[in-house]
């Protein structure tokens, strides 16, 4: 009996040790959420992004029109920032896209199937925010915040 609960406390705490450095479904690294070069924002934060990620936003506040981004549903990247973002798991992420279908709501975001397409529709659409590993950031976007272990904060 004592051999059983002690295996089962070193289970326990070996698996409390690998969530906590994790971090998040993509190994850690931080993401970069990214706008076109030409927008004048220069910070997001998560109530910004939100309703710009669900297309209950559809406009900058320059008026210009805002192209949400998202990678496919499968990619650890996309759970990070809808965790971060939304506040939602891949899960209710995908009742939230079914209930607005059903209610006649506006289409979900663009996806793209790898950060380097995101990186390059970012690029070249003025209106465009999406996001990326921030080592996979380069000159032609700009960033406007950060997603790290679970969290969004400024660039």
């Amino acid at each position: 009996m004592a051999t059983r609960r002690s295996l089962l406390v070193s289970v326990l705490i070996t698996l409390a040790a690998l969530s906590s450095s994790r971090g998040s479904l993509a190994g850690g690294e931080p993401l970069a959420v990214i706008v076109n070069k030409s927008n004048s924002v220069s910070v997001l934060s998560q109530n910004e992004l939100r309703p710009i990620f669900q297309t209950t936003k559809k406009n900058w506040d320059s008026g210009q029109e805002a192209i949400p981004i998202n990678l496919l549903e499968d990619n650890p990247l996309r759970a990070d920032f809808d965790q971060a973002v939304l506040g939602l798991d891949p899960e209710r992420v995908a009742r939230y896209w079914t209930d607005r279908k059903v209610r006649g709501g506006a289409r979900p975001p663009v996806r793209m199937p790898t950060s380097s397409a995101v990186l390059k529709a970012v690029a070249s659409k003025p209106g465009a925010v999406g996001y990326v590993r921030l080592s996979e950031v380069n000159n032609t976007v700009k960033v406007v915040a950060k997603v790290s272990g679970g969290k969004l904060s400024a660039p």
